[in-house]
């Protein structure tokens, strides 16, 4: 193999990312309670995003209140069968969710999320808003106003 070959071989190499597997949590942001709910940089691991989502929906279900939840998404791919997964757990549990802030989604993802829901109406039910900011995600929340 020569240098230029050897070379090329070091700086051509793909660097793998390894999913964030941390886990959702509770923060108190000035004077309300928030659940984050942690898909960030998931990529495109259906298995592993479902496994997230799922214990989300259990840890809220077990809530004795509304929550005002933060789906933070950055790194991790929104397709059509993401957005109808995280849909889908949101209907189910919006009997416990007060209001929902979605932050580090695309373009093209808010589009998938957009469609999983029938029309705008159905949006404001849920308390849906995009973010690309974690702080106004977060200042959102805690406010009264939709």
């Amino acid at each position: 193999m020569g240098i230029r070959k050897w070379l090329g071989s070091i700086f051509n190499k793909q660097i793998k990312s390894v999913p964030d597997l941390r886990p959702s949590f509770s923060l108190y942001h000035h004077g309300g309670e928030i659940w984050i709910s942690c898909l960030d940089n998931l990529g495109s691991d259906m298995q592993l995003i479902k496994e997230k989502v799922n214990n989300n929906e259990d840890l809220m279900r077990t809530a004795n209140k509304q929550a005002r939840v933060l789906y933070h998404l950055d790194g991790t791919d929104v397709i059509d069968e993401t957005a109808e997964y995280i849909m889908e757990s949101l209907r189910r549990t919006r009997h416990h969710i007060f209001k929902i802030a979605i932050v580090g989604v695309t373009r093209s993802g808010k589009n998938n999320f957009n469609k999983c829901l029938e029309n705008e109406t159905s949006r404001r039910s849920l308390g849906i808003k995009y973010f690309s900011s974690m702080d106004q995600a977060k200042d959102w929340l805690v406010s009264e106003r939709f």
